[in-house]
């Protein structure tokens, strides 16, 4: 029995498309002899693709004393963006590990509906992009800041971008319940389109009565509950 024996191969998706560049490919040989009980890891490799694109090839060593002679072995691959799961083998590669010959295996992609849900970001403290108002979705004008929000928990205050001047004021929560105060900003002249835009964002504000939060999607909701603005949560760099 040799020391160490070698599994190739390559992973292709069952749909060609491009996949991003700092996406972790991860390629398993697993013991799944007992249908009763969890596979046991034999061997992993990892791969962060900079730039590949499927068929992608892989190379995993494996321990040869580490193989059960009558033991039933697959081979699976998973590729996955942070925590995001993207695809998956779907399907069961049967591996001879004690005479491994190259093996194709093939992903399927993970609908946005298997996914588990993003945790509620929180009102406060979340840089909030403003994406759309009263039902016209909002254009960041080249040159110039796009829209945003940030209600600061501390002092009950907001401050944020109408697009070209800053935005600044009070706010009122309550529940489920929220209203804008002693809106400011500052006076600076822009482009025309931009100007015009954020004349509809300063107007809207006073309009807020409530707020609902699915994920990093925030809706900004008038007296009988329609969107007035919505918003997605972007991280600080």
């Amino acid at each position: 029995m040799p020391d160490f024996l070698t599994l190739t191969g390559s992973v292709d998706l069952r749909q060609p498309a491009g996949l991003p560049s700092d996406a972790l490919l991860t390629v398993t040989l697993e013991d799944i002899s007992r249908a009763d009980a969890p596979a046991v890891t034999l061997a992993q490799t990892q791969t962060t693709l900079h730039g590949q694109q499927a068929p992608i090839g892989f190379s995993l060593v494996y321990p040869g004393p580490a193989v059960q002679p009558g033991a039933t072995y697959a081979a699976r691959a998973r590729l996955t963006l942070g925590d995001q799961l993207l695809y998956t083998t779907t399907e069961q590669n049967l591996v001879d590990a004690l005479n491994p010959a190259p093996v194709t295996l093939v992903m399927d992609a993970v609908s946005a509906a298997s996914q588990p849900p993003k945790p509620d970001a929180s009102l406060t403290d979340t840089y909030w992009k403003l994406t759309e108002v009263n039902g016209q979705p909002i254009m960041v004008v080249d040159g110039m800041r796009e829209p945003n929000l940030v209600l600061q928990s501390q002092e009950s205050r907001f401050a944020g971008s109408g697009g070209v001047n800053r935005l600044m004021g009070g706010y009122t929560l309550d529940g489920d319940s929220l209203t804008f105060s002693n809106a400011a900003s500052t006076m600076m002249a822009g482009p025309p389109d931009a100007m015009a835009q954020e004349q509809v964002i300063a107007q809207a504000l006073p309009s807020v009565r409530g707020f609902a939060i699915a994920g990093d999607q925030l809706t900004l909701l008038g007296d009988a509950g329609e969107p007035v603005f919505k918003a997605v949560a972007v991280a600080m760099q």
